[in-house]
């Protein structure tokens, strides 16, 4: 066969080609432009909201920086000019402890004199008024303004109530000063716990001068790639040569991992769809014209030109989409990720990004679906005969028909999560994950320790408490401590102690292995661990926080006072066995720090459990050893001072004057280590959250409903257009267009009712299961997914219909005698 080897006439003839398939060449760059766009999406909103939520998740002080290091201010310069470190920015503190006003109460609140570049590096930024600049001006922000009421504006006094050190004492003070400006809150997310007032550099020199003898607090960022360990690793090292007292930084949050899988997992699904829908746009396009490179074949044409006049064709398609997928990828990304995140308490940790990578790989990721795409469109042109080329029918029809479906289910389970995931954030469901009870009050010294002298809860705040006309009930729960104060002048967190014995010297063992601190050694060889009093009647509570390795949480059982719950120590860690067992009896040996003696107790072990839940709801996932209340009260005769927890439950749902009366209660008695949670609040913080989850969800299930369709009305077209000589002789033979018309719509509507079904038990699956991995939505709605299920029903119907009135219409444009004369 004779060859032509002009390669200037293929790229002449690509280009006329080209010119003719004006519809194709758009629904081609739509189709690229669309998974570009998606994979740009996901790779810069979803990676920025994992940036976002890791840094709004267990946020710290200083909550953009790595963490914080805690060393003699003339060391700053040096830990600024480190090579690894990109920024650093200090804050004088100029208090111990909490403020002992009475508006902080239930709060911790910490009053620092920062260095200008603080508010800069932190985005604290001015809501009205100015930066402090004398010693007797503060500024405070936005959450802390509504705390104190509307009333507070900037030029308004205020007598503060810090406690600072003085000749080696612990003083409280009080300062009148000027609230000279209201900022944006750093630490939103713990506006309910934590609060920061903030002052100028000249307030230590001139009130507590003491203080600036004090370790200052230099929170320090590292650039990106150029620390040789860990972040923690890092700044230990840096600590340890400087001579600091201490470092602070973010835990893990946890869910590293699994969300960069869930980010991948959506990459993947969308180039497979992407697939489906350019794979069908290039197909359509060479069956249309499989006569034409059957010509060309014919004048000589190889099979190689005519993959080179395909590339050239496709690269020019592929180049546009993708350049302009790239674009609109990243402006959607920058419009749609602070509209979702705007209603959540991680808006202020949302930073806008333009990392190259992103850009990359997003562009690898189109490139490589558009090239899997066109492989057997190409193939189907560069080996047919012109002889084949001429007869040629689309055969395997029942193969089409199973990557149909196949098609179809990917994105009906597509849809529904995208759908029923965000939109059927429940409120409730929310409120549930953090709080067993209507209220919560929490002596925080008992878990985190404190620079102030441990301060017990007060006996006449909890009858207070109490005697509010509508709570029903209130429940105590108590936790071991000393009464040990450290060379600061505050107090640990609280530590129950046990003899070390050979019973449980292995499992001490095991628990040091573990290096969580979930047990100690004291320095007389006792084992340190928490030890909890609980309510019996209080314990099914506590089941959906814990996982039962053995035995169980009878109630019945644990009110006779003869059993103990063990928590082994571990978190969702199925492997791990420990050396304590259900049934177990366990001779104890507790120290009662009020009467300085041991108090033996024999117990049989009744579960033993560990922890499941990521948030902190849960009490029992935070005790070693659970003792009921009465007898924990045997053990410790201190234990009216022990009480770590109150939670309290209203008569029906409290409003927010009711909760205000128990804050006001709180607040009553100056104790500064308590704080206060409820569900009331957290409600009205997670209805904004909501809004945004809604939107979330209205933009997802938009966006891959949209792929989705194009993905049906394509692979239809596909079939019907491969098939078109076939309707054409049916037409001849009697086939009206009423029944071309219902013919199509039949199979369009089988096809989709298939998978259909097929997608809903996967789509349930997939809906459960990222439900409860992913953090930030609230679980599985069965109700939304059904309305889910019916729009996606509802929509398949449509299509099928729809297509099948276009095709017929467009089938039926010609005569049948010159369709027919196709074949020939």
């Amino acid at each position: 066969m004779f060859k032509n080897s002009n390669k200037e006439v293929v790229k002449e003839i690509a280009r006329e080609s080209m010119k003719a398939h004006k519809l194709r060449n758009l629904t081609a760059v739509l189709g690229i432009m669309l998974t570009t766009l998606l994979i740009t999406m996901v790779c810069t909103v979803g990676i920025s909201f994992y940036d976002t939520i890791d840094r709004g998740t267990d946020i710290t002080p200083g909550p953009l920086a790595d963490g914080e290091i805690k060393v003699d201010l003339d060391k700053y310069g040096e830990i600024r000019d480190m090579p690894q470190v990109d920024w650093a920015a200090y804050v004088i503190y100029c208090n111990v402890g909490s403020l002992h006003n009475r508006e902080m109460a239930g709060i911790k609140t910490a009053l620092l004199a920062p260095q200008q570049e603080y508010y800069e590096r932190n985005k604290v930024e001015l809501l009205e008024g100015r930066f402090p600049q004398e010693a007797d001006e503060i500024v405070i922000s936005d959450t802390l303004a509504e705390r104190l009421g509307q009333a507070v504006h900037t030029g308004d006094s205020l007598v503060l109530h810090p406690v600072i050190r003085e000749d080696g004492e612990q003083v409280e003070k009080e300062i009148p000063v000027t609230i000279t400006g209201i900022v944006t809150s750093p630490i939103r997310g713990l506006a309910h716990t934590y609060e920061e007032i903030y002052t100028s550099e000249a307030f230590p020199a001139a009130y507590a001068p003491q203080m600036l003898q004090e370790p200052a607090g230099i929170y320090v960022k590292f650039k990106e790639g150029e620390i040789r360990d860990t972040v923690p690793g890092e700044l230990y090292d840096i600590a340890e040569k400087v001579g600091a007292s201490g470092v602070q930084y973010r835990m893990d949050n946890g869910f590293t991992t699994l969300y960069l899988l869930v980010v991948l997992l959506f990459v993947i699904m969308i180039m497979f769809c992407g697939y489906l829908l350019i794979y069908n746009i290039f197909y359509i396009s060479v069956v249309n014209d499989i006569r034409f490179f059957g010509m060309l074949k014919t004048i000589g044409t190889t099979g190689k030109q005519i993959r080179s006049l395909l590339t050239w064709q496709v690269a020019q398609l592929t180049a546009a989409g993708i350049s302009a997928g790239l674009i609109l990828g990243y402006l959607v990304g920058l419009l749609a990720a602070p509209a979702v995140l705007a209603g959540t308490n991680y808006r202020d940790f949302y930073q806008n990004t333009a990392n190259p990578m992103f850009f990359v790989s997003a562009a690898f990721f189109s490139l490589l679906t558009v090239y899997i795409s066109g492989r057997k469109a190409y193939r189907l042109a560069m080996r047919i005969s012109p002889v084949e080329a001429a007869k040629y029918r689309e055969k395997r029809a029942g193969r089409k028909k199973l990557w149909s479906a196949v098609s179809f289910a990917l994105s009906g389970i597509i849809f529904l999560v995208a759908f029923t995931l965000p939109m059927g954030y429940n409120v409730e469901n929310m409120v549930k994950r953090y709080h067993t009870a209507d209220i919560r009050v929490r002596q925080d010294a008992m878990i985190w320790g404190s620079e102030e002298p441990y301060q017990p809860v007060k006996q006449e705040m909890i009858e207070e408490l109490q005697s509010l006309p509508f709570i029903k009930e209130t429940a105590l729960y108590y936790r071991a401590r000393d009464w040990d104060i450290n060379e600061q002048g505050g107090c640990s967190a609280g530590y129950g102690q046990i003899k070390m014995t050979d019973e449980l010297r292995g499992e001490f063992i095991r628990c040091q292995d573990l290096g969580n601190g979930w047990m100690s050694e004291a320095e007389n060889g006792d084992i340190r661990l928490s030890i909890w009093g609980f309510p019996a009647d209080k314990l099914h509570l506590e089941e959906e926080n814990i996982r039962i390795l053995e035995g169980s949480l009878d109630e019945e059982k644990f009110a006779t006072g003869r059993y103990v719950i063990y928590n082994q120590g571990t978190n969702q860690n199925r492997r791990e066995q420990g050396m304590i067992h259900a049934g177990q009896v366990l001779h104890l040996s507790v120290y009662d720090p009020d009467m300085e003696q041991y108090v033996d107790k024999e117990a049989e072990v009744l579960a033993v459990v560990e922890r499941v839940n990521p948030f902190p709801t849960g009490l029992l996932a935070s005790a070693a050893l659970s003792f009921p209340d009465m007898v924990f009260k045997e053990i410790y005769s201190g234990y009216p001072d022990m009480v770590s927890v109150l939670e309290a439950n209203g008569i029906q749902e409290l409003t927010k004057a009711e909760y205000k009366q128990v804050e006001e209660a709180v607040q009553g008695s100056f104790n500064y280590q308590l704080t206060i949670e409820s569900k009331v609040i957290r409600r009205e913080e997670t209805k904004s959250e909501k809004a945004s989850m809604i939107l979330l969800g209205l933009f997802l299930s938009g966006v891959f409903g949209m792929i989705g369709i194009c993905n049906v009305v394509n692979t239809l077209v596909t079939g019907v257009l491969s098939r078109k000589i076939e309707f054409a002789a049916m037409q001849s033979v009697g086939m009206t267009r009423k029944q071309m018309r219902w013919m199509l719509c039949r199979e369009g509507l089988l096809l989709s009712g298939a998978s259909v079904l097929a997608a809903i038990p996967l789509g349930a699956f997939f809906c459960s299961v990222l439900g409860k991995a992913i953090l930030f939505v609230s679980g599985f709605s069965k109700g939304i997914f059904a309305a889910g299920c019916m729009i996606l029903l509802a929509v398949m119907c449509l299509v099928s219909l729809a297509v099948a009135v276009l095709l017929t219409r467009f089938l039926t444009r010609r005569p049948v005698v010159e369709r027919l004369r196709e074949a020939e």
